[in-house]
């Protein structure tokens, strides 16, 4: 079969071919890759980013990343100011950075590597909502624990808490903002300026993920302002996170690529 190739003269990138051909990687794997070595130097790589830029969502980007991390073509460290997390810094290998270091085989199927706390949790959140989407509200009170369980396996508590920039107290903080919104008793629920029926908010809290959070910490470090409520301040946060996440990572992807970083 003839193979018709273009002339390169501009716009390409030069790479290794070594992750393609190797064979231990997923094919998702291998082509998030080759975006990250293609992106430019100054790109501030970000989970939220890369799934804006690919029809994939957060969970799948995140989960390509572990592969790559695991396999040595990519490591994360997380950068520290006054004892605190500030960001995490990603760097790339065209090659892995231990060849011959002994890489732990993935569970078959997926290529990925399973939290075994998560694995564990799954199944009970498989098992909580068996009957029902979400255990029942009723009037001696919410379960408090098995929305906890619920909320905490929605944003990937466990993932976030070992591998993201957030600080354990705000990653805690955040978590029980949400769990106590979903547990509310009453019929509206205030949010910045605004009461709205406990029923949206409650949905709309459920539906909330790990990039939701990641982003609220983006949104929480860009802030310059004075906060007096930091507690009002995250459920707003949160509360618009599903609405306004997108356009605030296109400007931030849109900024990045035009090599306007500051």
């Amino acid at each position: 079969m003839a193979i018709i190739r273009t002339k390169h003269d501009k716009d390409y990138t030069v790479m290794s071919n070594h992750h393609l051909r190797d064979p231990s990687l997923s094919l998702k794997a291998k082509g998030l890759l080759s975006q990250m070595l293609a992106l430019p130097d100054s790109w501030n790589y970000s989970i939220a980013g890369l799934a804006y830029i690919n029809q994939e969502g957060a969970k799948a980007i995140r989960s390509a990343i572990n592969e790559l991390e695991q396999a040595g073509y990519l490591r994360r460290h997380q950068r520290r100011a006054a004892g605190k997390i500030t960001d995490t810094e990603y760097t790339v290998y065209e090659q892995p950075l231990c060849q011959n270091a002994p890489v732990e085989k993935p569970p078959a199927g997926n290529g990925l590597q399973l939290n075994k706390d998560k694995a564990s949790t799954d199944k009970r959140k498989g098992s909580a909502q068996a009957n029902a989407p979400f255990p029942i509200l009723s009037g001696d009170g919410c379960d408090w624990k098995a929305y906890e369980q619920i909320v905490k396996d929605n944003i990937e508590y466990e993932h976030l808490a070992a591998h993201s920039a957030i600080d354990r107290p705000l990653l805690d903080e955040m978590a029980s903002i949400i769990v106590e919104t979903v547990c509310t008793q009453g019929k509206t629920v205030r949010v910045a300026a605004s009461e709205y029926p406990a029923e949206l908010v409650r949905s709309r809290f459920l539906k909330l993920d790990s990039s939701h959070i990641e982003y609220a910490a983006d949104c929480l470090r860009a802030n310059t302002t004075g906060i007096r409520n930091m507690k009002q301040y995250l459920r707003a946060v949160l509360f618009n996170a599903p609405v306004t996440i997108q356009n605030y990572y296109a400007a931030k992807v849109s900024h990045d690529l035009a090599g306007g970083q500051e």
